[in-house]
């Protein structure tokens, strides 16, 4: 089974084309709350996405996304699963 930095790695190489690069991509930050940042931007994907989790000051998950864009944001233990929803939202099986 792929862990999810292979499969991520293997998500932006088949996206880049010459040119999708330079539009589109990827970016995964620190926040000082503190927790992640994940932004994808593509295309199109398979559609929109609300989700808003409140488990505990430090586990919780927020995303915003559209057919082109994911945003995501979490607490500093949630980026396995904000990557998790990102690859749902790009349509790819973990």
């Amino acid at each position: 089974m792929k862990d999810l930095i292979e499969m991520l790695q293997e998500w932006y190489s088949s996206e880049c084309n010459g040119s999708w690069e330079h539009s589109y991509g990827i970016n995964i930050s620190t926040l000082d709350n503190p927790g992640w940042a994940v932004t994808i931007n593509k295309a199109l994907s398979k559609g929109g996405l609300q989700i808003n989790i409140d488990r505990d000051e430090g586990d919780w998950i927020r995303v915003m996304a559209t057919k082109s864009k994911f945003e995501g944001y979490g607490g500093p233990k949630n980026l396995r699963e904000l990557l998790v929803l990102a690859f749902e939202w790009l349509g790819e099986k973990e």
